[in-house]
């Protein structure tokens, strides 16, 4: 399965049901969103930082948030019973994150925010931010297409994935 097949559903011209429907497709998209999240962690990383430390947390950090957008999404499939939709819906999911990580990933390496000190917004920043808001609406499409809901239950569930996210992983940070 190519990435090229995620381009349409990032830009809110193909949804879920567009993806194919075996779990094949569903792991190489698994894989597509742990692979931009290394790659994310390459870019992001301190420079100080070891090749190996790098590595060992970014192979941590996106295995966990793997983990917690399949469960998450997961546990709104099963409420609805919509759980042969879960392979298009989970491939979506990954495939769109996926790519819109790269974005990130070309955003922070041409136009790096400084989050040790607080600046005034710069450029890269808001580009960050708009990313942000473009993956809300990517997602929450992805969950209103999925389901059948209005565009702000699809974004306020696509939210809620990131919240979840973000709690877990700064807490996750802070064990170790």
């Amino acid at each position: 399965m190519s990435w090229l097949r995620f381009i349409p559903l990032v830009f809110l011209r193909a949804g879920p049901e567009d993806m194919p429907a075996g779990w094949y497709a569903t792991l190489a998209a698994a894989l597509f969103f742990f692979l931009s999240g290394l790659v994310m962690s390459f870019v992001v990383a301190d420079s100080t930082a070891l090749t190996g430390q790098i590595v060992w947390h970014s192979l941590r950090d996106n295995a966990v948030d793997l983990a917690i957008l399949t469960a998450y999404f997961w546990l709104f499939l099963k409420l609805t019973h919509r759980m042969p939709r879960a392979p298009q819906m989970l491939t979506a999911l990954y495939g769109a994150l996926g790519l819109l990580g790269l974005v990130l990933a070309l955003l922070w390496y041409f136009a790096p925010v400084n989050t040790a000190e607080p600046t005034p917004m710069t450029l890269g920043a808001g580009l960050i931010l708009a990313l942000f808001g473009w993956n809300l609406l990517v997602l929450g499409q992805i969950v209103r297409r999925t389901f059948g809901w209005g565009v702000w239950a699809g974004t306020g569930v696509a939210l809620g994935y990131f919240v979840c996210s973000a709690v877990l992983m700064v807490w996750i940070d802070g064990l170790s």
